[in-house]
């Protein structure tokens, strides 16, 4: 299932969701093309993550549309968007008793034949993935044992065995170390540039979004609030208005374009 060109991969349309008395989604529309990287910012209970599982239809849309390849999610069968959406969310389980070839073996399965059991291309192909974010050496290792860097590692290349053409990814670089940090970006950075794939990625740090994205939809109390170039959003007072902080800039070097760091009390 592919979009045709020029045509969005998501349509979302007056997307709304409550929670008994609260709203955490008002009316939310965006579209997301093939290509783009998109990050969605915002403060904590902006909705961010709650739209990242409607994309994915964890939750099901109860107001407004989701379209993915024009399709309504409703409609789609779980395998159906499987086959061109890797999701990797923000929690994952604590145990779990698979290597991690085993556990990219299994992103394979939308592309695969349910009747048939993996052959040794399957496996080889799991392998060419691990190696590409880094972690073939890690393959007979059982991810419950990893670190959290080298678990997200293995979380996006079992998502990149789907073989989708849009990646979702719901805080990628939250509570890893500076290291792991740089080499979640980096390969993001070559998923979209080198490959192509369309990147959406909620995430707390501004400046990886201003740095990495194509466009950033910044979120507020539930609303989509800016949607547009991430230089756009990196400025006196939008940016402060949506964090409800001061902010100190910094320009960065090359195309590295403006930092923002809240502004600490004395």
């Amino acid at each position: 299932m592919m979009p045709a060109d020029n045509c969005p991969i998501y349509s979302v349309r007056s997307l709304s969701y409550e929670i008994g008395d609260k709203r955490v989604l008002d009316s939310v529309s965006m579209d997301a093309k093939p290509g783009e990287f998109i990050a969605v910012v915002g403060p904590n209970g902006a909705g961010k993550s709650t739209l990242l599982r409607h994309l994915v239809r964890v939750i099901m849309p109860p107001k407004g549309t989701v379209l993915l390849y024009g399709k309504c999610v409703t409609t789609l069968r779980q395998r159906e968007i499987a086959a061109g959406v890797g999701y990797v969310p923000q929690s994952s389980p604590v145990y779990l008793p698979f290597t991690a070839l085993q556990f990219v073996l299994m992103g394979r399965y939308p592309r695969m034949n349910p009747l048939v059991r993996p052959d040794d291309r399957e496996a080889a192909r799991a392998l060419e993935i691990l190696n590409d974010v880094g972690m073939a050496d890690f393959a007979d290792r059982r991810v419950d044992m990893m670190s959290g860097g080298e678990r997200q590692k293995i979380f996006i290349a079992a998502a990149l065995a789907q073989e989708p053409s849009v990646l979702l990814l719901d805080e990628p670089t939250t509570y890893l170390d500076p290291k792991h940090q740089r080499d979640i970006q980096r390969i993001l950075q070559s998923l979209h540039r080198e490959r192509g794939t369309s990147v959406v990625a909620v995430t707390h740090d501004i400046n990886f979004a201003a740095r990495f994205s194509d466009r950033i939809v910044a979120m507020k109390k539930g609303a989509a609030v800016y949607d547009g170039p991430p230089d756009g959003l990196m400025r006196k007072p939008r940016l402060e208005e949506l964090f409800d902080t001061e902010f100190d800039y910094a320009r960065g070097d090359g195309e590295d374009g403006v930092f923002a760091f809240p502004r600490r009390s004395l």
